[in-house]
């Protein structure tokens, strides 16, 4: 064969891949390979150093590497969890905003604007409200009546407090059966209102008469007796006046469904004087529990067993109203329309209003002005105010307490030596739309039984413990 002779497989190769030409890596034509032959040929002292940024830089910046910082956010933004944790943030920000925005930031605002109201010189009572003739500002308890302490030491005695009764006199016998009332040991305070709009007003009246049970004066009372003192100044007479409607009224003897003036017809003289005794305000001092536990198998515990109801306690003094106090302002200052009538108050300069919705609700305000006083209350006060009611009788501590807080000026009239007492739950009615309205000072206890809904009781015992318990309304929609 001749040298000459080409092999069969050279047919398929080029001339320049020949087999036995120069390595293929040789004749490799790129950028890198250029730059590394340029590199080699420099003798400058910090080639080193200048070698490792070029890399760090070819190394960040090249979109072919997967390490680059372009290619490694991408991969950190395409993966499933970051973006679902991305997602979770942006969706909790904007929770945390709306948050902010519309519970945390009206709330630091109206806490602010009550610490403004609490210390502003023209808030509503600061000014000595006008006294109304005929009403009683403010009637202690009995000691005889109070549970507990040295005049109750077994704890026999319960004080039943009963929402707005509206002459509902039907509902008001079945809530006594039920919180099995035992006039010996049990005391009623009626929130007012007992009487206008329901059946039997007259009747209602004579019931609480004769199991001489208390009651503060509301504003459908208020607007009796001043329907009566109206008339009287007319100079017509009221016995007169009921024997006309008991002939023209045979039918409907009892008032039904009346109020105020219309009212007025259908009660008669003891009814009228039995009103004009209600005080604007009973204080209840606080209970002293006797030394020995609650028996187990209480009337309230019995309750309890037939059906579950709402039970809290109560240490702290007691201020029965028909409507509302108004903070800072001592209990004999109160002015008694707005004790019979508030529903709202500002914040800024507690000013009340029967209107809702002319600032926030005034058992809110209430509250606030309480919690303050009992974080802030010194245990020494705490001591002396124990410590008197255990060494006097009552009549002598009550007297006490209101020299303590209530001094008398030139004039006679009342004025307060310190600005802040101690603590106390107010009980009241007045408010039907909302219902049972149970707070840590405050306790709604009007729940609509006129309008067809319960009459509600607070029923308390010796050791502090109350219980709630309703009755349907025999007109129960």
């Amino acid at each position: 064969m001749s040298s000459s002779r080409t092999r069969p497989s050279d047919q398929y190769y080029p001339s320049q891949y020949q087999p036995g030409s120069a390595p293929l890596i040789d004749r490799v034509v790129n950028n890198w390979h250029h730059q590394d032959e340029k590199r080699s040929d420099r003798t400058y002292y910090d080639s080193d150093s200048d070698d490792e940024e070029d890399r760090e830089l070819t190394h960040c910046c090249d979109l072919d590497g997967d390490a680059s910082f372009v290619n490694l956010c991408h991969a950190f933004c395409i993966n499933r969890k970051v973006r679902r944790a991305m997602l979770l943030i942006i969706v909790a920000s904007f929770a945390l905003f709306f948050l902010c925005s519309g519970f945390l930031m009206p709330a630091w605002r109206e806490q602010q604007a009550l610490v403004e109201g609490l210390d502003n010189p023209d808030s509503f009572g600061q000014q000595m409200p006008n006294k109304l003739s005929g009403i009683t500002q403010l009637q202690q308890i009995s000691p005889d009546h109070v549970p507990g302490g040295r005049s109750d030491p077994d704890g026999k005695r319960r004080l039943i407090f009963i929402g707005d009764i509206h002459g509902c006199k039907h509902e008001l016998l079945e809530l006594l059966k039920v919180v099995g009332f035992r006039k010996d040991t049990d005391k009623i305070i009626a929130t007012g209102d007992v009487l206008a709009k329901g059946p039997d007003s007259p009747g209602v009246i004579d019931t609480l008469i004769s199991l001489d049970a208390l009651s503060v004066r509301g504003n459908h009372e208020d607007r009796v007796l001043l329907a009566a003192q109206s008339r009287a100044s007319t100079g017509e007479s009221l016995e007169a006046n009921n024997d006309e409607s008991a002939i023209d009224t045979s039918a409907n003897s009892r008032g039904a469904g009346l109020k105020g003036e219309a009212l007025l017809g259908y009660l008669k003289p003891h009814h009228l004087k039995w009103l004009r005794s209600l005080p604007l305000i009973i204080h209840i001092p606080a209970l002293t529990p006797p030394r020995h536990s609650a028996p187990v198998t209480s009337d309230i515990d019995n309750l309890s067993k037939k059906k579950k109801r709402k039970t809290f306690k109560i240490l702290d003094d007691i201020n029965v109203v028909h409507a509302g106090l108004i903070p800072s302002v001592p209990l004999l200052r109160q002015d008694p329309f707005s004790v019979m009538n508030m529903r709202s108050m500002s914040p800024t300069n507690h000013t009340p209003s029967e209107n809702r919705k002319k600032g926030i609700p005034w058992e809110r305000v209430w509250g606030w002005y309480n919690d303050r006083m009992a974080r802030t209350h010194s245990t020494f006060m705490s001591w002396l105010f124990s410590s008197t009611t255990e060494s006097t009788e009552a009549s002598e501590w009550w007297r006490s307490w209101n020299d303590m807080f209530n001094t008398n000026d030139d004039s006679g009239e009342s004025q307060p030596l310190f600005k802040h007492s101690k603590p106390s739950v107010v009980v009241y009615g007045h408010d039907s739309p909302r219902g049972l309205n149970l707070k840590r000072w405050s306790k709604g206890l009007d729940s609509g039984c006129v309008n067809g809904d319960q009459l509600s009781a607070m029923v308390l015992n010796a050791w502090g413990h109350a219980e709630i318990v309703s009755v349907n309304s025999k007109h129960r929609k």
